[in-house]
C-alpha cells in the first residue's frame, strides 16, 4: 500500500525532479563538452609575408562533395571542375556533427568546433564572442542568409560589414531556389562596380581583406526536392557558371593578380535532403582552391572543417583565430620554405596559446596538479626553439613531420587540460544520481513505524554531513572552481542526507524486498532488466524493439494477474496488437520523400478503424456529437494534404492559413466532449490524428492507427486486472514499464529520430513553406509528441480505473527512465568519429528531454481527460 501525500510534498518532489534533471543534462555538457572557448590568448600573426592581399571565400550551403567530385558529377560543375584539375588544389573537407549551417560556418572561419551551450540559445545567438578570420581580416565584406553572416559581427566592428536579404525569401515552396544565390550575386557585382567607380575608397584597396559569399540555394533546393533532383543539380549549375563572373569580377578590380579563392560547404544533405548527423553525404564537403598563393595540384588533399580557418588566414598574413584549434594544410599553399615554415610555426605558437591558458588555470590551484604526460613549459620552448633550428638549418621536411607531431601533442594536451576534472564530476554525479533513485523507491511505501522526529537524529545529520560539507567546499575554494562545480560536488552528499532522513521508508523498502516471493521477484526484475537495456540498445538499433513488443506480448502470461484476469479473447487481442506493431522497428528507416500509396492505406485503415469500431462502442449520448465532427474533419484532412503534395496549392495561398485553424480546431473540440475515459481517449485520438495526417508523408499514419488500437487494448487488459482486492507492486511496475516502452515505441516506430537528419521542414509544407525555424521546430515538435500524448492520456486514464496515486506511478516511471540515463551518460563520448560523439550525446539529450518531460505530458494528460467546457454544450 502506497503512501498518500498533500499537494505541498506533490511540489516539492517535482520541484526537486526538475532540479535534478536539469543539473544531470547541464553536468553532462560540462563532463564531455564544455565550452572551447578561452581567453587571455595572445593573437599571433600567421605570416609577414603573406602570398595574396584579399581572399574571396565562397561557401555553397547544403553542398555535398559527392555531388561534384563523384564519379559521372563533374557535369555537374564543369568550371570548378577544370579549375580543381588545372588551376589550384582540391580536396574533401571533412565536417563534425552537428552538420548544420551556424555550426559549419563556426568552424569554417572561427576554427573551432561549435560551442555546446549554442544547443540551448538556438540558431541566432552565439552564448561566447569567438574570435573568427572576419574581425581579424583588415575588411570583411559579407553577403547572404541573414542566420548566418549576421552572426560574425556581434560587436559592431567598423571594419566588417554585413549585407543579408530578408528571411522571408528562403521559401522552400518556390521553384526556383537559385534567387537566393542571385541575390547574392547582384549585390556582389554592383558593390564591385561602385568600388571601382570610388577613388577615395580606400578600405576596398587595402591588403588583408575578406569578401565571404554566403550560397543558400542549394541547401534550399535539397531541402525541397532533394538532390537528386533536377532542382538541385541546376542550383549547382547556377553557382557553377557565376564562379567565373566572380573571378572575373574581383581580378578586374584587383588586376595585381592577388587575389586568393577558397570554394567549399558548410556541410552535405542526405538522399532524403537532410542533414545534422554524422553520414559521408552530410560530413563531406568540397574544398577548392585557386588563384594568388595557391598550389597548383591535380590531387586530392583532405582537411579538417576547422583547418580552413587558418588557411585563410595565412594566405593575407592576418593573425590566426586565437580559439582555432586547425592545423595549417601547407600542401594547399605556393610559397617560399621560409615563409611557410614561418606559417607554420606560427600555427605551432597559437596553438600553444591555448595549450598554456588551459594548463595554467588548472595548475595554479590545483590541490595536486598532475601535467599532460608530464611536460613541463621549459620541454615546450625547447621544442620550439628545436623547430626553429630546423628552419635555419634548411631542414624543411623534417621540420615539416616534427612541427606536425608537436602539433597534435598540442591539441590533445590542451583537451587533457580542458577536461581536468571529466572523471570526478562523472564520478560525484553518479552517486547523486543513484541516491536520487533510491530516494524515489522511498516514495511507494508506507512505513509500518511511526516516524518520530527524534533529536538525537538531527545531531547525527550535523555531525556526520557538516564536516563534509565544509572540507568539500574548502577543497573548491583552493582549486578556483567554477560555480557549477561546487553544486556538481555538493550534490552527492546533499543526497545521501536527504536519504538518511528518509531511514524509516528506506527500511520499509529493504524489508518488503525481504518478505516478498524471492523467486517471483528476481524473475520480474530479471525481465525489467532485460527490457530496460534492450530498450537503451534501441537508440542504436531500433530493430530490438521488436523483441521489446514480443516481451511485452508474453506478459499476458508470465504476468500472474494479466494470465489470471484477462479472457481467450482478450490475451489474443493483446498479443496480435504486439505483435503487428513489433513490425515497424523491422521495416527500413522512414523516408521523408511522400509515398501516396503508404500514406493513403493508413488513411484509409483511420478511417474503417474508426467508423466500424470506435465510434461504434461509443455511448449514444448529446455531446458525443463533437467527437462525430472530429471524425468528419480527420475524414476530409486527406484531401488537403494530398492536394499540396501535388502542388495543386500555392505557396502563397490563404488555404495555407485556414490549414492551421482545420488543424488545431480538434485538438480543442477536445474539452467538449464527454469525460467519461473511453470518449475522452477516443475524442483525445481523433482531435490530434487530424494534425497528424497533415504533417505525415510516408507510413507513420499506418503506424499511428496501429499504435492506437495496441493503446486501446492496453485500456482493457488492464481493466480486467482491477477486481482483485490486492493487486501487487509487481503490477504497478509492469504499468509503469509498458508506459516507458510505448513511448520508444511511438519515438523509434518509423524512423531513427535520435539523429537529426530524421528530420525534414516539408513535413510542415501544409501550413509553410517560407523558412521559419521557431514555427517549423514547434510544428514538429508536436508531430512528434503525438504518441506520446496518446500513450500518456491512456496510461493516465488506466492509473484513474486502478485508482492508483499519481505520484507513486510517476515515481517509478522515473525510476526506470533514470536507470537508463544513467547508462547513456556514460555512453557520452567526445572522441573517435563524430558519427560517434554526435550520435551518444543526441541519444542522451532525447533521454534527458524524455525524462523532464514526462511531467509535461502527464500534466497535458490530465488536461486532456479532466477538461471540460459544459458552457458551450448543447
Amino acid at each position: 500500500m502506497a503512501v498518500k501525500f498533500t499537494n505541498r510534498k506533490v511540489t516539492t518532489l517535482l520541484a526537486f525532479g526538475f532540479f535534478v534533471h536539469a543539473l544531470i543534462l547541464k553536468a553532462a555538457f560540462d563532463i564531455y563538452f564544455s565550452s572551447p572557448i578561452d581567453h587571455g590568448m595572445s593573437p599571433i600573426k600567421s605570416t609577414t609575408n603573406p602570398p595574396a592581399k584579399r581572399v574571396v571565400f565562397i561557401v555553397a550551403d547544403g553542398l555535398r562533395a559527392q555531388a561534384i567530385f563523384g564519379e559521372n558529377q563533374t557535369d555537374n560543375a564543369p568550371n570548378l571542375s577544370k579549375i580543381r584539375k588545372s588551376r589550384g588544389s582540391w580536396g574533401v573537407a571533412h565536417t563534425r556533427v552537428p552538420t548544420e549551417s551556424r555550426p559549419g560556418h563556426v568552424a569554417l572561419l572561427g576554427g573551432i568546433y561549435e560551442d555546446p551551450a549554442a544547443i540551448l540559445k538556438g540558431w541566432k545567438v552565439n552564448p561566447v564572442e569567438f574570435d573568427s578570420v572576419v574581425n581579424q581580416s583588415a575588411n570583411a565584406w559579407c553577403w547572404g542568409g541573414p542566420s548566418i553572416v549576421n552572426m560574425f559581427n556581434k560587436d559592431n566592428l567598423p571594419h566588417i560589414h554585413l549585407h543579408s536579404y530578408d528571411s522571408s525569401m528562403e521559401d522552400y515552396g518556390k521553384n526556383n531556389t537559385v534567387e537566393l544565390d542571385l541575390w547574392v550575386v547582384d549585390r556582389v557585382q554592383a558593390f564591385i562596380k561602385t568600388q571601382i567607380a570610388c577613388e577615395s575608397c580606400q578600405d576596398f584597396r587595402q591588403a588583408g581583406n575578406l569578401f565571404f559569399l554566403h550560397l543558400l540555394g542549394i541547401d534550399t533546393a535539397g531541402h525541397a526536392y532533394k538532390p537528386a533532383s533536377l532542382e538541385y543539380k541546376k542550383n549547382i549549375k547556377f553557382v557553377d557558371e557565376n564562379i567565373p563572373k566572380i573571378e572575373q569580377l574581383f581580378e578586374h578590380a584587383f588586376p595585381d593578380k592577388s587575389t586568393s579563392y577558397v570554394f567549399t560547404a558548410d556541410h552535405g544533405m542526405t538522399n532524403w535532403g537532410s542533414h545534422g548527423a554524422g553520414s559521408d553525404h552530410e560530413t563531406k564537403t568540397p574544398l577548392i582552391a585557386w588563384g594568388a598563393g595557391v598550389k597548383i595540384e591535380d590531387k586530392q588533399k583532405d582537411v579538417q572543417q576547422i583547418d580552413i580557418a587558418p588557411l585563410l588566414s595565412a594566405l593575407i598574413g592576418i593573425n590566426y583565430p586565437i580559439n582555432s584549434l586547425g592545423r595549417l594544410p601547407d600542401d594547399y599553399i605556393d610559397s617560399s620554405q621560409d615563409n611557410l615554415s614561418e606559417m607554420i610555426i606560427s600555427n605551432v605558437l597559437q596553438l600553444m596559446e591555448i595549450f598554456n591558458i588551459k594548463k595554467y588555470r588548472r595548475m595554479d590551484n590545483a590541490v595536486r596538479f598532475v601535467p599532460f604526460q608530464g611536460v613541463t613549459t621549459e620541454d615546450l620552448e625547447t621544442t620550439v626553439t628545436h623547430l626553429r633550428r630546423l628552419i635555419t638549418l634548411q631542414k624543411y621536411d623534417l621540420f615539416k613531420v616534427e612541427a606536425k607531431n608537436f602539433v597534435t601533442f598540442l591539441i590533445e594536451g590542451a583537451d587533457y587540460y580542458h577536461n581536468y576534472y571529466q572523471l570526478p564530476v562523472l564520478i560525484s554525479v553518479t552517486v547523486g544520481i543513484v541516491a536520487w533513485i533510491v530516494y524515489l523507491a522511498t516514495y511507494n511505501v508506507t512505513p509500518t513505524k511511526p516516524i518520530h522526529s527524534e533529536k538525537t537524529a538531527k545531531y547525527l545529520h550535523v555531525i556526520l554531513f557538516l564536516p563534509l560539507y565544509l572540507s568539500t567546499l574548502v577543497l573548491l575554494k583552493i582549486q578556483s572552481l567554477p560555480l557549477m562545480f561546487y553544486v556538481y560536488f555538493i550534490f552527492p552528499i546533499f543526497m545521501v542526507q536527504t536519504l538518511a532522513r528518509r531511514y524509516v521508508y528506506l527500511m520499509e523498502v529493504l524489508r518488503q524486498l525481504k518478505n516478498s516471493d524471492l523467486k517471483h521477484t528476481l524473475s520480474h526484475g530479471l525481465v525489467f532488466a532485460i527490457g530496460l537495456r534492450l530498450l537503451v540498445q534501441a537508440f542504436h538499433n531500433r530493430e530490438v524493439l521488436s523483441i521489446v513488443m514480443y516481451i511485452v506480448a508474453g506478459s499476458v502470461i508470465y504476468s500472474k494477474s494479466l494470465r489470471e484476469n484477462t479472457t481467450k479473447r482478450q490475451k489474443l487481442t493483446w498479443i496480435c496488437c504486439c505483435v503487428v506493431l513489433s513490425c515497424f522497428p523491422l521495416l527500413p528507416v522512414m523516408k521523408t520523400t511522400f509515398n501516396t500509396t503508404s500514406y493513403l492505406v493508413g488513411y484509409i485503415l483511420w478511417w474503417l478503424a474508426v467508423e466500424k469500431v470506435i465510434m461504434s462502442q461509443l455511448e449514444p449520448h448529446t455531446s458525443n456529437k463533437f467527437i462525430r465532427w472530429q471524425h468528419v474533419m480527420l475524414i476530409l484532412t486527406p484531401l488537403y494534404t494530398l492536394a499540396v503534395e501535388f502542388n495543386m496549392v500555392a505557396p502563397d495561398s490563404p488555404l495555407k492559413y485556414f490549414a492551421w485553424i482545420w488543424a488545431f480546431v480538434p485538438i480543442f473540440a477536445v474539452a467538449l466532449s464527454p469525460t467519461q475515459l473511453f470518449a475522452r481517449v477516443t475524442s483525445v485520438f481523433l482531435g490530434f490524428g487530424t494534425f497528424y495526417l497533415m504533417v505525415t508523408s510516408n507510413y507513420e499514419s499506418l503506424f499511428l492507427v496501429c499504435y492506437v488500437f495496441l493503446l486501446y487494448a492496453w485500456m482493457i487488459v488492464e481493466s480486467s486486472c482491477f477486481d482483485r482486492k490486492v493487486v501487487q507492486t509487481h503490477d504497478d511496475f509492469r504499468r509503469a514499464f509498458f508506459f516507458v516502452v510505448f513511448i520508444f515505441v511511438g519515438f523509434f516506430g518509423t524512423g531513427n529520430i535520435a539523429s537529426l537528419n530524421s528530420f525534414d521542414p516539408m513535413w510542415v509544407r501544409c501550413f509553410l513553406t517560407v523558412f521559419s525555424p521557431f514555427k517549423m521546430a514547434g510544428l514538429i515538435l508536436l508531430r512528434i509528441m503525438v504518441p506520446f500524448i496518446y500513450t500518456s492520456c491512456v496510461y493516465r486514464s488506466i492509473n484513474l480505473i486502478r485508482k492508483a496515486d499519481t505520484l507513486n506511478m510517476f515515481c517509478i516511471v522515473l525510476m526506470i527512465s533514470d536507470l537508463m540515463l544513467l547508462e547513456l551518460l556514460y555512453c557520452i563520448t567526445n572522441i573517435g568519429s563524430w558519427l560517434e560523439i554526435g550520435t551518444s550525446l543526441s541519444q542522451f539529450i532525447i533521454m534527458e528531454a524524455f525524462v523532464i518531460i514526462l511531467l509535461l505530458l502527464y500534466g497535458l494528460a490530465y488536461v486532456l481527460t479532466t477538461t471540460k467546457c459544459s458552457f458551450l454544450q448543447i
